[in-house]
Parts: structure tokens; sequence; C-alpha cells
């Protein structure tokens, strides 16, 4: 029990001892530190000043990279700094007198070192004999800064970006937005004294402002903001009416869809509805209208009034075809081919040439009332392939495509004469029909040869399946051994012709050989009967004189 009461009283003499000491020593003061000015480059000075501090005390002053709050230790929380300054407090609690520092490049602790780049860094107060962080305030480095020449344009704009106070001797990259863009010419790295100019494209992009980024190898990042607006481009710049013009647009917003308007009058448009890419471009196309006036039009894309561009398109009077024709599509001889013109001379009577080979063909004449006019004629037979269509009215000529189909006609069956067998000199000959759109006409020929070397007759531009020869076109008998040939084929009204049918063999006149077997068969068999008639005849006859008296 003794021992009890003398350990007891010792522990509490311990605690007393130690509440006597912690009161003892003076509570540290957290006080407000000040920077002038608050950013700065490397190498740039800083004033550094502050108040409500523990009077006669003396401060440790550091630059670091890392955020901490009140009551987080330097070396602990803040691992990566630099002590820069040494400042005293006097008795009113107050800087004896402000401090400096120039803005390091590095950040040195531990033997190690960190490049100091742009951005938020921190300044830390500590008292000398504590690394806890009694003060703090937030000091941006500015390493280098950027211009750009111009500041706003259109997508495909060359911009120019001047650099100066980076580090020296860097090497440099460009970034637009997030995504790293090339330089198209220029400084790749800063010089001796931090310092670039170089030049950059500007990428599809949407309407707005765009953040262009230099980096450098120490990791500095100066920035600045280019703002992007629409453009229209459209080619041709001038065009007929009827005609296509293709349209492509940049810089609008993502994702929206596009009115196309000529002087405030809305377009159809191929596709019908436009609608801009996750950059804000789009491509499309447009026929030009026909209206009252021609010359100089304003050409507008837009998203609304306020996400649009505009372009100046050159209106020609002109004309359209009705249907309109291509390689793919073409048209045949024989159709009926409609003509809208407009922009000539009013009242003024119009001539319409199709051109043929070398030829021009008149095909119609129509007064333009009021400058336009419309017309219809046939397509006459021509070549496949492209033929112009030329209106004009003696002052102003506009013209136009037809294209002609080019496929060929089925090939001719051979129907009369047959294979083989006997026509008369004014021999008829026939075969199946043949359609095409473009119309047909036949090519007949006969020849004393199956590979016709020798024509003997030919006849072209036959309207109709059939031909009979004419009397002065009478074929001479013939031999078995000297037939003819005959064969036909089909020519359409664009002139294309068909495959030759095959050759058939036939006779003129009287011929052994176009005698047909089972003729001879049975003109065999009569003579047989009749020689076994006389025989039987002989016979009896003779017996009839041998019979006696």
């Amino acid at each position: 029990m003794r021992y009890s009461k003398i350990g007891y009283r010792l522990a509490l003499g311990i605690i007393l001892a130690l509440l006597i000491t912690v009161t003892a020593i003076p509570a540290q003061a957290a006080g407000v530190i000040s920077l002038f000015p608050r950013e700065g480059k490397i190498g740039d000075r800083i004033q550094i000043d502050g108040a409500g501090f523990d009077a006669h005390a003396i401060l440790r002053i550091y630059l670091s990279s890392d955020k901490a709050e009140k009551g987080d230790y330097i070396g602990d929380e803040v691992t990566t700094y630099k002590e820069i300054a040494i400042a005293l407090i006097d008795a009113d609690n107050l800087f004896t007198y402000p401090v400096y520092f120039n803005v390091p490049d590095t950040l040195t602790f531990d033997e190690e070192s960190v490049d100091v780049h742009d951005g938020d860094y921190y300044i830390y107060a500590t008292y000398h004999y504590d690394r806890c962080i009694i003060a703090r305030t937030l000091f941006t480095v500015i390493d280098g800064e950027i211009e750009l020449d111009p500041e706003e344009g259109t997508v495909g704009s060359e911009v120019q970006i001047s650099g100066q106070g980076l580090r020296p001797d860097q090497e440099i990259a460009v970034k637009y937005d997030e995504y790293d863009i090339d330089i198209a010419s220029g400084d790749s790295k800063t010089d001796g004294d931090g310092s670039f100019i170089c030049t950059i494209i500007i990428p599809h992009s949407t309407t707005g402002s765009h953040v262009i980024t230099v980096i450098d190898e120490s990791g500095d990042t100066p920035e600045a903001e280019f703002s992007v607006k629409p453009q229209i481009t459209i080619e041709p710049i001038d065009q007929t009416v009827g005609e296509t013009v293709n349209i492509s647009g940049t810089g609008f917003y993502k994702r929206q869809v596009i009115h196309i308007t000529l002087d405030d009058e809305r377009l159809a448009t191929t596709p019908l509805t436009i609608k801009t890419d996750h950059y804000g471009s789009f491509d499309a196309s447009f026929l030009v209208p026909f209206s009252g006036s021609y010359g100089i039009k304003e050409v507008e894309a837009n998203v609304n009034k306020f996400n649009k561009a505009e372009a100046q398109l050159t209106v020609w009077g002109g004309i359209r075809l009705i249907p309109i024709t291509s390689p793919t599509s073409p048209g045949y001889a024989g159709m009926k081919l409609i003509i809208h013109g407009a922009g000539f001379i009013a009242e003024a009577t119009i001539t319409i040439t199709y051109s043929h080979n070398d030829e021009t063909i008149p095909v119609a004449t129509v007064p333009a009332d009021d400058g336009a006019f419309s017309v219809d004629f046939i397509v006459p037979p021509s070549f496949a392939g492209s033929h112009e269509i030329t209106a004009t009215d003696g002052t102003s000529t506009a013209t136009s495509t037809f294209t002609m189909e080019s496929q060929a006609p089925p090939t001719p069956v051979p129907l009369i004469p047959e294979a083989v067998s006997t026509a008369p000199a004014r021999a008829y000959f026939d075969w199946e029909d043949v359609n095409d759109d473009s119309g047909v006409s036949f090519t007949l020929q006969v020849a004393s040869d199956d590979d016709f070397n020798t024509i003997v007759l030919e006849k072209e531009g036959i309207a109709t399946s059939e031909y009979e020869l004419a009397e002065e076109e009478k074929l001479e008998p013939t031999e078995k051994e000297a037939p003819y040939y005959w064969r036909v084929k089909a020519v359409d009204g664009a002139f294309n012709e068909s495959d030759w049918s095959y050759p058939i063999l036939f006779y003129v006149g009287f011929s052994w050989a176009s005698i047909p077997v089972w003729i001879w068969y049975t003109f065999g068999g009569l003579v047989i009967l009749l020689l076994g008639f006389l025989g039987f005849r002989l016979r009896r006859r003779a017996r009839v004189k041998i019979r006696p008296a």
C-alpha cells in the first residue's frame, strides 16, 4: 500500500510538470503572407511581406509545386520544394522589412531538382525551428507566352504563333484543344533567348474558341485562344441555270442541320437533309434554279441566324433538259426531250440544234417570252455517247448534254429460207422481230460462201423483219456444189449493231441437192415397183410363146 501511494504521487508530479512546461511555451501565431506581384516569369524578382507572426521570430519561406494546408509539414505533405527566403519579425508582429526572391527555374531539395514551369505554385512559411506550415499563399509562374496572328479565322487558315520567355534551346510541340497538330513551317524549337516563330494550319473544328498550346520539353505550356468562324466554299463559282454546284462548309456547330439558300430562297439539295459532322463540316450539292434574274447571287448556309456563312455565285442563263440523261441513265433515239430555257433576250426567236458527228441538226424554234421558253422535240437517230444541244437567240447561247444509249440490240433469228431449202430467184427472207428503245432496222447479206467473203447481195436499212428481193436483185440458179448463204443483223437508232445471225445455206431454182431425202426414198421405191412389174410381164409373155400348139 505504501509503495502504491508513492507511485501515484510520482505520476501526478510528472503530469503537473509537463503541464507547467507546455504552458511556458508560447503559442505559435499563424500569420499572413502577401506577394507583389502574385505572378511572374522565371527570373522575375518577387516581393514577400507579412504580418501576424510571433514577435522577434524568424521565418523560413518555401516555394513548392505541392498543394498543402496550414498544419501540414514541409518534408511530409510537401515533398517538392525550395527554400527561397528568410524573414525576421519585429515587435509589432510584422516583417522587419520585405524580403525578395527570384523565381527559380528548378526546385532543389534533398539533392534532387525538378524544373519549374508555368502553372500554380505555393509559397509556404514556417518558423525557423519547425517545419509546420503556419502561412501560405498562391503564386502563378508564367513561363513564356505566345501570340497568335490572326486570332480568329476559318478552318484551313494559316496562323502564326510567336513565342517568347520560354526556356532556351527546347524542342516544342503544338496542341489544338487536346489534339496534336503539325507545325506547317517555321521553328520547331526555341532559340537561345527562349523565343520561336512557327505556323500551323487550323484543322476541322466547330464554331467558337479553341485553345492553342505550345509545349516545351520542360513541361511549360503557354496557351492562347483562337476563334473559328463558319465558312462555305462553292465549286464552280459561276454556273448556268439547271447545272450542279458543289458546296462544302466548315466551322459550323457539330451535328446540326444546314439550310442552303440562294438570295434567301431555300434550295433543294443532295442529300435532301444536310447535317454537319462531329467537327462542324459538311459536303452537298444543288442545281441552280431557273428564276427571273441572273448575275451575282448570294449563297448562304446556316444553322440559325448566328451560325451562318455566305459565298457569291454568278448565275448565267441556260437550258435544262427533261429527262436528265447520263452515262448511267442514257436516253435513246426517238424519245421525247423537253427543253426549258431562261436568261435569253425577251421575245427573241430561239433556235435549238442537236449535234450529230460533225453536223449540227436544227430540231426546233420557239419564241422566248420574257427571256424564257419551253419546247420539246424527238431525238433523231445518232451515234451512242454525248451530244450537245444548243439554244441561241443570236446573242446569248446556252448548251446542255444529251447522252445516247450504247446497248446493242438482240441478234435476229433467221426463219425463211430454211437451211438446205430451195428459194425462187426473187427469194423471200424472214426473221424474228427485234425490240430496242431506239428502234431498229436490219441489214441483210447473201453470199456464195459461208465466210461471206464474196457478197452477192447486201441490203441495209430494212425497216421490217422481212424482205423480198426486187426484180433487179434476182439470184442466179445454183448447183449442188455452189449454194447460197444468208444472214441478218439488227442496227438500232443509236447505230449500235447486233451480232450477225448464223449463216443459212439455201439453193435457188431446181437442184438435185435440194430434193428432200424422203422424196428420194419414195422415188426409189416406185422405181423398184416398176421394175418388178415389168419383169413379171416379161416372164409371163415368155411362157405364152413356148406353149405347144
